[in-house]
């Protein structure tokens, strides 16, 4: 009987585990020795060998230790086969939660890579921008940075509500109706960049691509001054306005250094050629 005997120590090295794992086994019920002496030491049967060596592969494929054991104890080709099923459709979820993660990365990435193009401060700049689809909150009251950062967290969470990360930027909306209006900011609020269309999620506006007047500066993205100088301008260079502006903002206060202390924004501004 001695040569089926395996001692705990040798059943762990050889499957590369703990004595502290097959004791735990033991406590659960997944593994149990067959033998033990009056030294409270444990000893596996050789035909144990093949029965942990299942369970080792089970659980290198991520299968749960209680998932395991309840297969172990009604073990047939159709209940692994189901088990194993179950586990690759597990997998297949986190893959595609994986693979949106990894989108919200790259489209976060190319933000900032965005962010750090060269374009002269306060300089209109004519730009082809695609369709995006925003997540629009409005303010409450005229926007400050108190108003702003509050309105902003409150779109932030409708979007983490709805399981969306915000990877593609936010800024102020100004409505086109109000831009000779002496109440700029009437109707305008918040805009967070949705990562993917949700034209369910309530709120979404649609922001046409086309040809954008735009202006980089640093201020916060609520500064009529900004907005009346490149209105102004854009007017002026026989441009005609088409639609609601835009006042993104590209690094905020994580950004500021002793060079700059307010926000790096991009103010765009919808226009056609009169």
């Amino acid at each position: 009987m001695d040569n089926e005997l395996v001692a705990i120590s040798e059943m762990a090295k050889l499957h590369h585990l703990t004595r502290q794992t097959l004791i735990y086994y033991d406590h659960i019920g997944l593994l149990k020795p067959i033998y033990i002496n009056e030294h409270g030491y444990r000893y596996y049967s050789v035909y144990q060998i093949p029965v942990l060596r299942e369970i080792c592969l089970l659980k290198k494929l991520g299968v749960k230790l209680d998932d395991i054991k309840k297969n172990m104890e009604s073990r047939n080709l159709e209940s692994v086969t189901n088990l194993l099923e179950f586990q690759k459709n597990i997998i297949d979820e986190q893959i595609q939660e994986l693979n949106k993660t990894r989108m919200y990365l790259q489209q976060r990435i190319n933000f900032y890579e965005d962010s750090h193009k060269s374009y002269p401060a306060n300089t209109p700049v004519l730009k082809q921008i695609p369709p995006r689809q925003v997540l629009f909150v409005p303010f409450e009251e005229r926007p400050g940075k108190d108003v702003l950062h509050l309105t902003l967290m409150k779109a932030w969470n409708m979007l983490f509500d709805s399981d969306t990360i915000p990877s593609c930027g936010f800024g102020t909306l100004i409505r086109g109706e109000q831009f000779h209006s002496e109440e700029l900011y009437k109707n305008s609020g918040i805009f967070v960049v949705l990562p993917y269309p949700q034209p369910d999620l309530p709120g979404v506006e649609e922001i046409p691509g086309g040809s954008y007047m735009c202006m980089y500066k640093y201020s916060y993205p609520y500064e009529e001054k900004d907005f009346h100088y490149l209105k102004e301008w854009v007017e002026n260079k026989n441009y005609k306005i088409t639609g609601d502006a835009l006042d993104l903002c590209l690094l905020d206060t994580t950004f500021y250094n002793s060079e700059h202390n307010v926000d790096y924004c991009c103010l765009q501004i919808p226009v056609i050629k009169k």
